[in-house]
Order: C-alpha cells, then structure tokens, then sequence
C-alpha cells in the first residue's frame, strides 16, 4: 500500500507540474495564428546510461549502458506546446561485484509533455516533464535462480532539447532525459530495491506536417 500510495504522489506531481506547464503555453500564444505544423514523428539514437543503485548488502550491483533506436511521434497543442511519447526497447546486462551476472530487457514508454518557447525558429530549444513506465521482461539471472524478476515501474520524467529547422518541414534534433524508475527485483525468493533512473541522450532527425 505504501508503494501505491508513492506512485499516486508522483502521478499527481506530474500531473500538477504538466499542466503548469500547459498554462504557460496557452497564456504565452493567446491570439497567435494557427499557422503551424501540428503532428510530427521522430527517430533517435539514444545512448541509454543507468543510474542504479540498490539496497543488496555486500554486493556492487550495475546495470550496463546501452545504445539503442527510438522512434518517437509529437503533436502540438498549440505552436508552443506539444505532447511527446517514445517507444524504445533496451537489453541490459546484470553484473554483481563486476563479474556478469545476468541480463534484462526493458521497455519504457513514456509521455512529456514540451514547451517550446521559440517555436518556429531555425533553432528552437525546449523542457519537457511526464511520466515513465518501466515493464521488464525476460529477465534472467545466471539460469539459477527461475524466480528472478524485476518489477514494473511507474516514474516521472524531465526532458530538454533543441530542435535545428534543416528545411520546412525537417529538423535535426539534440534531446536529454531522465527517468525516475525506482522499482525492485526479487532475488531468492526475496525482494531489493532496485533503481534504475536512467539518463537517455539522444540525436536523430524529425518530419512535421
């Protein structure tokens, strides 16, 4: 219960920090022509860099960096808001006092939503915040344990980039992430804390229309 009770605060969090941050759009474009390309898809490259820690006593527990293909699609609300969800999938390696270990995959789709205060612009910076859902899968650990397992995760997410308008309707993209992914593993029957938190850094290019 103490755990539901966490992720509800954070979802509310969330929640309360989105709309502020849809207010301040709405408020800075009152009266703005509605001139502006409203959907758009991106690809990245995204080096994916975990900041794990865990409560396992008397083992140095890391989860390896990755470097994977993400595909996100964007739609503005208005020229200088826009909601962002991406679509990924990372495999890690599990190592315990820096011999390996095991391996995970994790899936974490997450939902930001930008502000992006010079819209329109050859070179146009924003901030985003959201929410993140972790869902590990295939989990293993050495082959002996079967009942390893990683749980799901429910977490929020800060986000900033910038966006170089290439030609009309194509842009390069720089964007940085963080995910809160505070979840837990069940190792032996018994369950540690497990924090993921990763850091994503990504470029790719994107297509508005």
């Amino acid at each position: 219960m103490g755990r539901i009770r966490l992720m509800r605060r954070r979802l509310l969090g969330v929640a309360g920090v989105a709309a502020a941050v849809m207010m301040l759009g709405m408020a800075t474009m009152a009266g703005a022509a509605d001139d502006y390309q409203k959907f758009g898809v991106r690809i990245r490259a995204i080096y994916v860099k975990p900041d794990e820690s865990t409560n396992l006593k008397g083992a140095n527990v890391k989860v390896s960096d990755d470097i994977i293909p993400e595909l996100d699609l964007e739609y503005f609300f208005l020229r200088n808001v826009s909601a962002e969800l991406i679509a990924g999938v990372t495999r890690n390696d599990i190592k315990v006092n820096n011999s390996f270990a095991g391996s995970t995959w994790l899936l974490p789709p997450t939902l930001t939503v930008k502000y992006h205060p010079l819209a329109g612009n050859t070179i146009s910076p924003y901030v985003g915040f959201g929410v993140n859902v972790i869902f590990p899968f295939n989990s293993k650990l050495n082959g002996a344990d079967p009942g390893f397992q990683i749980d799901n995760s429910v977490g929020w997410a800060a986000q900033a980039g910038v966006d170089f308008k290439l030609k009309d309707n194509l842009y390069f993209n720089i964007d940085y992430k963080y995910l809160n992914a505070d979840t837990k593993m069940t190792i032996a029957g018994n369950k540690y804390d497990l924090d993921l938190n990763p850091h994503l850094f990504g470029i790719g290019v994107g297509y508005r229309f």
